[in-house]
């Protein structure tokens, strides 16, 4: 639902097809008999037909590197096997899947005018598509929950973080969005429409537009607005919560004066991170859910312009998936450091090359990570330092 570039909308009549919406006031029928002059043309090659999949592509291509790269350095290091990271290969997980089930199918909408894919796939892809855009939001969700709760209760969540909570946490994510996607597959289905000759539509129809936006609406409230809320109402916690020092230093203590300074830097880092990830979620999921709204609930809207705006929207849609892995990558000073250990011969080939060098290199990086365990506090800071890092 979340993933069709011209879902039907609700008036008078609206025929929709691959890339085009034909919207008129007469019956199918009558439709038919007006394109049928045209069928032996065939439908316009449009710049979208072959401009559109290729972005789609790019964007697909991006996500499942990086997500499979955050994958593979997570189950590859023993260190890096944390209730956090847990969270986030199940959100690489679901943004692999995500990307799986909309892109390659959403992308074969532009250039062919029918749905070739059956009514069971069109059902299927449909379901799935909802499921993961769910799952995928509901589990940032779940992330900044977690993300709040080790912030403002270091201590407690010491006993109460497990990876046993962790797996119960991603399974009921799993779970509720199989559930609550069950609309989706039972109202898709195989409708015949025109557009220059008879055409296969996969579309939702539901039994009345009051369904139909109530569904919509709670679709809106379940992927975006809601998680939404909660990503920002955590997030301001985390602030606030890391502008009141844990620990009142005193002159006479230099070690805690140093260790609440070390403190201040990995806590200025997290509010970096704490912005990119809201901006990185408003900006990439209310395209395509406003979209949607408008679609149902503003019918007269230019069908055209919705359609192109559309296509924005679904590019940003899609473009959080990939911008995920990313985000931990560059931001994550723990995720660097794997990358590196996990690919060495391309993020150190100056090393290989001087063996003098590289031994003093070595002991050079011994020395710094020495330092910066010295510098990491005991369990308290120990768990708070994963905020900055993605571990």
């Amino acid at each position: 639902m979340t993933d069709n570039p011209m879902d039907s909308s609700s008036s008078p009549v609206v025929l929709t097809g691959s890339t085009r919406t034909l919207a008129v006031t007469e019956p199918p029928s009558s439709v038919c008999n007006q394109t049928a002059s045209l069928e032996d043309q065939g439908p316009p090659v449009l710049v979208d037909a072959w401009l559109v999949p290729i972005l789609f592509c790019l964007i697909m291509l991006i996500g499942l590197v990086g997500n499979s790269l955050v994958i593979h350095v997570i189950t590859k290091h023993q260190q890096m096997k944390t209730v956090t990271n847990f969270y986030i290969v199940n959100l690489a997980t679901t943004d692999i899947l995500f990307l799986v089930c909309c892109v390659p199918f959403t992308a074969t909408l532009y250039p062919l005018p029918s749905w070739v894919f059956g009514d069971f796939m069109c059902r299927l892809v449909s379901y799935l598509q909802q499921v993961t855009a769910q799952a995928t939001c509901i589990t940032l969700s779940a992330m900044s929950v977690d993300r709040c709760y080790v912030t403002i209760y270091p201590l407690l969540s010491l006993r109460h973080r497990t990876p046993r909570m962790a797996v119960t946490v991603s399974v009921s994510i799993w779970i509720g969005s199989l559930i609550l996607s069950v609309p989706v597959a039972l109202y898709q289905r195989l409708e015949v429409g025109c557009w220059f000759g008879p055409q296969t539509y996969c579309s939702e129809v539901f039994p009345s537009a009051h369904l139909q936006r109530a569904f919509i609406l709670y679709s809106f409230l379940a992927v975006y607005l809601l998680p939404l809320i909660t990503i920002c109402f955590c997030y301001a916690f985390m602030i606030k919560r890391m502008g009141q020092p844990s620990v009142q230093p005193t002159d006479c203590n230099y070690q805690v004066a140093a260790q609440a300074e070390r403190t201040a830097a990995v806590r200025a880092r997290v509010s970096r991170m704490v912005v990119v990830m809201v901006i990185l979620f408003t900006m990439c999921w209310g395209p395509i859910q406003i979209c949607i709204l408008l679609q149902v609930f503003k019918p007269h809207l230019d069908p055209y312009i919705l359609y192109k705006v559309k296509i924005w929207a679904h590019c940003m849609s899609y473009s959080n998936s990939s911008v995920n892995p990313l985000v931990y990558a560059f931001m994550g000073n723990n995720f660097r450091k794997a990358f590196k250990h996990a690919f060495p011969s391309i993020f150190n080939p100056l090393g290989r090359r001087v063996r003098g060098g590289r031994g003093r290199g070595r002991v050079g990086e011994a020395r710094r990570e020495e330092v910066e365990t010295e510098g990491i506090a005991p369990n308290v800071d120990t768990e708070m330092h994963y905020l900055s890092t993605g571990t």
